[in-house]
């Protein structure tokens, strides 16, 4: 059941960052630099990140699961760095040239991996507190989404390469990551409420196959 339903929930990943990627090119009169970096980290912290710790809790089964205090600390290390490199001065610091931008996505991919790992570690009882870590990590990421959206004027000037990011550009990074948040964490949120679901009737089965052989033995 568990594995069914993670491979549900990267196959429709996978199908998001397709169609975003499929759109973007569509508009490539108004798809810029912008708008491929938010692509390339939207891949890597919603598809690639997620499906690399499945596979890490596959491999290493002396993963233990993650404690409300790990669970914090994956939360706020995420957090703090897609604010980081969505600031201004971030963004600048992205465009000066590749080795800057792939130690951003390397930091990212990183500390998504660590919060997906924490995500995926809660088990039994304390699925609750992932599914409270996911809401409140897509609305905080639709808040930076719906501010470049919305902006009424760009919000990132000329770099020092001179590459000026244009009011069309930074609507359609902002679109493409308000699109992709809602989905990603509210179908995770979906699929470990299943898991908690299931769990819950797993147990209530053996308790229930527990009082029948108590009964029986009478």
């Amino acid at each position: 059941m568990q594995a069914n339903l993670l491979k549900s929930f990267v196959f429709m990943e996978f199908i998001v960052v397709a169609v975003l990627t499929l759109l973007a090119f569509c508009y490539v009169e108004i798809a810029g630099a912008f708008s491929r970096h938010m692509i390339t980290h939207i891949a890597m912290m919603t598809v690639a990140a997620p499906v690399l710790a499945n596979l890490l809790r596959k491999l290493c089964h002396f993963l233990k699961p993650a404690s409300a205090s790990n669970l914090f600390a994956a939360i706020i290390l995420q957090t703090a760095l897609i604010f980081a490199w969505h600031s201004p001065p971030g963004i600048g610091l992205v465009m000066e040239g590749h080795a800057e931008a792939l130690f951003m996505q390397a930091t990212l991919l990183l500390s998504a991996l660590w919060f997906w790992l924490t995500i995926f570690n809660q088990t039994g009882e304390h699925l609750w507190r992932a599914v409270i870590a996911l809401l409140l990590t897509g609305k905080l990421f639709c808040l930076i989404a719906i501010l470049l959206v919305f902006a009424p004027r760009v919000l990132y000037g000329i770099t020092a390469t001179h590459m000026t990011i244009e009011l069309a550009d930074q609507q359609l990074a902002g679109l493409l990551m308000v699109t992709v948040c809602p989905i990603t964490y509210v179908l995770a949120a979906i699929v470990l409420i299943s898991r908690w679901f299931q769990a819950l009737c797993d147990s209530q089965r053996s308790m229930i196959a527990a009082e029948n052989s108590s009964w029986q033995n009478r």
